[in-house]
């Protein structure tokens, strides 16, 4: 893993990390809520075999890039836009994971262009009022609070990342304590827990603030596009027994998408990344 950064044009700083072959295919890696681009496979060794370079993007107020105030799914789609410009990459394929669908599809859509495939990871979905109903008692509070108490939601950030740097074993364990039984068996290899504990901490390196507005000004409200919008060929994984993003989302988002296929995996969870990464990257590749 190599970290990186470049300055955007209205001179904000963009951290991003590079993983696999330096001159293999590229694949924009989006990650998750309260993440950072240290969320990545602990075991990359399918990326040297199959000449694949994945780079992980800080999103704006996460990690080490600066917070964008104005920020947006296209913004960060510009943002990106920009990254591969500097790398002199011209096509490449692009993943999100969770609530970095949103960004990984904006960026599907907005750089349609050099966009060879889109790839959808426990994806986060448009929120509203029939979607809503599939949520956990706990993902639907919280996304609640984002959309309609905003404040609040900074408030109970700025907490997690008080508590994060006192005691941040305390402080993971509250973040992950919704995922399902099947997610919780994962979380018992060492490695895995490492990887979520590192890029848990980068990702409030430099405060709340980016979290928070991602969250309650981004994901909860109109993303700018229809996700039908999407032209990329486009592919869908989902486990059953994901408790923070439904099934029922990842449905929705294959029936919207013009051109996509949706595998869903009946034993798994939301961390399905950590079985499947190699699966995922690989049906990446441009053809």
């Amino acid at each position: 893993m190599e970290n990186c950064q470049i300055k955007l044009n209205d001179n904000r700083t963009l951290r991003y990390a590079e993983y696999g072959t330096k001159k293999g295919y590229p694949i924009i890696y989006c990650h998750g809520s309260q993440s950072s681009r240290l969320e990545m496979h602990y075991d990359l060794a399918f990326a040297f075999k199959k000449n694949i370079k994945i780079i992980s993007i800080d999103r704006p107020g996460h990690g080490e890039s600066d917070f964008n105030p104005s920020g947006t799914i296209r913004s960060f789609a510009n943002d990106v836009d920009q990254l591969v410009d500097k790398l002199g990459i011209g096509r490449f394929s692009v993943v999100g994971m969770s609530a970095g669908a949103p960004f990984a599809m904006g960026i599907a859509h907005y750089l349609n262009q050099r966009t060879d495939k889109l790839g959808i990871v426990s994806g986060f979905a448009p929120l509203d009022a029939e979607s809503q109903k599939a949520l956990t008692k706990d993902v639907r509070l919280l996304l609640k609070i984002a959309k309609s108490f905003p404040i609040f939601l900074k408030m109970l950030l700025k907490m997690q990342n008080w508590q994060l740097k006192r005691n941040p074993n305390l402080a993971l364990s509250n973040f992950l304590r919704i995922m399902s039984s099947e997610d919780q068996d994962i979380l018992k290899n060492e490695r895995v827990l490492g990887v979520i504990k590192t890029m848990f901490i980068e990702a409030f390196k430099n405060g709340s603030q980016g979290v928070a507005y991602e969250i309650s000004r981004i994901l909860v409200q109109d993303w700018g596009f229809e996700m039908k919008e999407i032209k990329a060929v486009s592919f869908i994984w989902h486990g059953k027994k994901d408790n923070n993003v439904p099934l029922e989302w990842a449905i929705k988002t294959n029936n919207e998408i013009g051109n996509s296929k949706l595998k869903i995996y009946p034993s798994q969870g939301h961390l399905i990344f950590f079985e499947n990464a190699e699966e995922i990257f690989t049906k990446m590749l441009a053809n």
